[in-house]
């Protein structure tokens, strides 16, 4: 299991874990630092190799990196019900620990200064791996504290008689009581604030979770009951009202709700990245002169549209009809921001490298570079509450039936689901949206999607 995997599991929260996965990530949750662990045994192992020229270095290693291997495939059983997984879990742990703890012990009991000094510092290494791994389950605990109380019990019991005096043997049996106290206590405050912080971390996401779930179904109960008030209406008035021209004008009411009902579930299927998107070569010029004619007849005269192109053909791998409903959403939203004066820029421009936070795999330009449609305004700037917020659905600072809260929350959608991605830069001279797309090296010529 990679870092990528180890944290999407983390992320899971980790109280759902059995305790043999629990266990299991202590050990082997972070990569880089099991490859350390193992280095570090082997470069002791040889150094003592080398220092007395006995084996007891490499066979310490390979009792050790044998542990290991067996608690890897041990604590991640096939079966993790089975009568004896736990056991034999918690057996190969404590082989393991013991089978490492047995050399610095070792070192310290003897009558060289040298292997002494290695001694202490293997065992300062075994406490901070204590320390600082990931939650263990909770049996495991008691179980480092005894090893660590078991090392004390022998170093006192090399160091003490060899004291001068009984006042100094009372002063080193003092300090070693403080020292196992003082880590046991460690060990247990520890482990105890970080399960806290943990667990205050999952509240915290569970309650966003719930609070964005409210705004989400109360902006679709409101939007949706607007529809529906609109098509029950006309429909009410149809029966009673006679033939003729009143009647058709009902009709087409009601056929315009139903429109944007339609709208509206396609603006939160593309927010969900579930609307199916049919991704063709298309020309970003060409894309950009069909949306400016259309956003100019739809823009009041005192706001001024400026449309910049590409110098050479520049061709986006994309939806047609999400890439112009996302730019034309970028777009309305820009003119709002205006209030009826100002200017918007609609551009594309080549950039080079892939987008940023962006899924490039679905990029096909041999440079790796990546086209940025982006929507320019002059108004006055988004505050930052309100950045922070704008992506998220039905999030809107217009007034009660002035907009759905979903243009910007659609464009991240199609942009995601595009393999591309969205940003918002914003000051007092106004905002720039972003929509970066993955780029083709030439146009589709045989008429297909891709």
């Amino acid at each position: 299991m990679n870092d990528y995997q180890y944290a999407n599991q983390v992320d899971r929260q980790l109280k759902e874990l059995s305790d043999l996965d629990r266990l299991w990530f202590a050990h082997f949750g972070t990569s880089w630092e099991v490859a350390l662990r193992v280095v570090s045994v082997i470069a002791a192992a040889l150094g003592l190799w080398f220092y007395d020229g006995a084996l007891t270095g490499p066979i310490w290693a390979v009792i050790y990196l044998g542990g290991l291997a067996m608690s890897y495939y041990t604590l991640q059983p096939s079966d993790q019900h089975h009568p004896l997984a736990w056991s034999i879990g918690i057996g190969s742990h404590v082989f393991m620990a013991l089978g490492f703890a047995w050399l610095p012990l070792y070192l310290i009991s003897t009558d060289d200064m040298v292997l002494n000094f290695c001694g202490f510092f293997g065992m300062v290494g075994l406490g901070a791996f204590n320390l600082f791994r990931e939650e263990p389950p909770d049996i495991v605990q008691p179980l480092d504290i005894v090893i660590a109380w078991a090392a004390i019990a022998i170093i006192a019991y090399q160091f003490l008689p060899e004291a001068p005096s009984f006042a100094a043997q009372a002063v080193m049996g003092f300090l070693c009581l403080i020292t196992g106290g003082y880590y046991s206590v460690a060990l247990w405050t520890t482990r105890s604030i970080r399960r806290d912080v943990r667990k205050a971390a999952e509240r915290t996401q569970e309650e966003r979770e719930m609070e964005a779930i409210g705004r989400l179904t109360g902006g679709i109960a409101h939007d949706f009951n607007n529809i529906l008030t609109a098509l029950h209406g006309n429909l009410e008035l149809y029966a009673v009202v006679p033939e003729g021209p009143e009647q058709d004008a009902l009709v087409d009411e009601a056929r315009a709700a139903s429109v944007r009902a339609t709208a509206l579930v396609s603006q939160l299927l593309a927010y969900g990245r579930r609307a199916p998107l049919e991704a063709r070569i298309l020309d970003a010029n060409a894309v950009i002169d069909e949306l400016c004619t259309l956003a100019q007849r739809l823009l009041p005269a005192g706001v001024q549209l400026e449309c910049r192109m590409t110098d050479a053909a520049s061709y986006v791998l994309a939806d047609a009809k999400g890439l112009n409903s996302a730019l034309l959403n970028l777009i309305l939203n820009a003119n709002d921001a205006l209030e009826g004066h100002g200017s918007i820029v609609l551009a594309v421009d080549v950039m080079h490298g892939p987008a940023p936070e962006a899924r490039s795999k679905f990029a096909v330009s041999q440079d790796n570079a990546h086209l940025c449609f982006s929507v320019a305004d002059d108004g006055p700037g988004m505050a930052p509450d309100v950045q922070q917020r704008a992506m998220e659905p039905f999030f809107t600072t217009k007034p009660i039936g002035k907009g759905s809260g979903l243009g910007l929350s659609m464009a991240l959608g199609f942009a995601k689901q595009s393999g591309g991605a969205l940003r918002i830069k914003t000051g007092q001279n106004g905002t720039t949206v972003a929509l970066h797309l993955p780029m083709s090296d030439g146009p589709d010529t045989d008429g297909h999607g891709i």
